[in-house]
Order: structure tokens, then sequence, then C-alpha cells
């Protein structure tokens, strides 16, 4: 396994076909990618670990690593679910950020295949959890955070 960190634009563009699925749990995702997330790795703000496995993208990160420390987004192909790749790409993301307990939301629809890593394997605290942040009556959970999503609904 290697591990890429892009910061040309066509390599972050291509990168972008494995997070396109995250599009439904978050309306403005593709916005978001291309106006944050290309010019934070640009400018040094952001980076974007990628994961490759006989030679093809197996994974790819989001991380901040700013003021605040954030895991931004984790996502593993298809290929390669439940393989244990996810939590390499996420020991390496803490590794790079330099913190134990970086900010991370997470997808209702997502909760419970995060929750349980994320409380029991690396001790992340659920701080808060939100309603209407991204999409009108669903629910956003955030770890390790400090209030930071807009705070439209806090239901915990």
């Amino acid at each position: 396994m290697n591990y890429l960190s892009p910061k040309d634009i066509p390599s972050l563009y291509s990168a972008f076909t494995l997070l396109k699925p995250l599009s439904s749990l978050y309306p403005d995702f593709s916005n978001w990618y291309f106006d944050k997330v290309i010019p934070g790795v640009i400018n040094g703000d952001d980076e974007v670990i990628l994961i490759e496995k006989n030679n093809e993208i197996a994974g790819i990160s989001i991380i901040k690593s700013g003021d605040e420390k954030k895991l931004r987004c984790v996502r593993i192909s298809e290929k390669y679910q439940k393989t244990g790749m996810g939590l390499y790409l996420i020991d390496e993301s803490l590794k790079r950020l330099d913190c134990a307990k970086p900010i991370v939301s997470v997808a209702q629809e997502m909760i419970n295949e995060y929750s349980r890593i994320f409380i029991n394997r690396y001790d992340f605290d659920i701080s808060f959890v939100y309603k209407d942040i991204y999409r009108k009556g669903k629910l956003e959970y955030e770890f390790n955070g400090n209030q930071n999503l807009k705070k439209k609904s806090i239901i915990f």
C-alpha cells in the first residue's frame, strides 16, 4: 500500500470520482470539494491522502490541519471495503494531523458504520447531534467537537 498526497489539480479532480456518491448525503458536496478543498490543498491548509493498492486508488481521506484539526472525509472504494483499509487510512490521517481527536462529523446514514470504530478504537467523544444542518430532517453527529457546525438545531 502506498499513501499519496496529490497537490496538482488534475489528480485532485480525478480523486473526486471516489467521493462523488457522498453528494447524496451532502447536497453541496461537489462545490465544497472544488471550491474549498482543492484551494485548501494548494495553499497548504488541507491535505488529500490517497491510499493506493495494486496501482489503483483504494481510498481517500481529506484532512484540515490549520487552527482546528479536522478529519473532513474518509472514503474507501467498494472493492476494498471491509478489508481494514479504512483503519489504515484513518491512522495515517491522524498521524499527519498530529492529533488523536480531530473534529469529525458523520451523517445519520453512516453513523452505524463509524460510531463503533470512532468510539472503541479511537476513543472519540460524541460532542453534539445536530438536526437540519445539511439536509432537512436529517441528523449529523459531531465527534470531538466544539459546536463548530452551523447552529441550526442542536438536539444533544
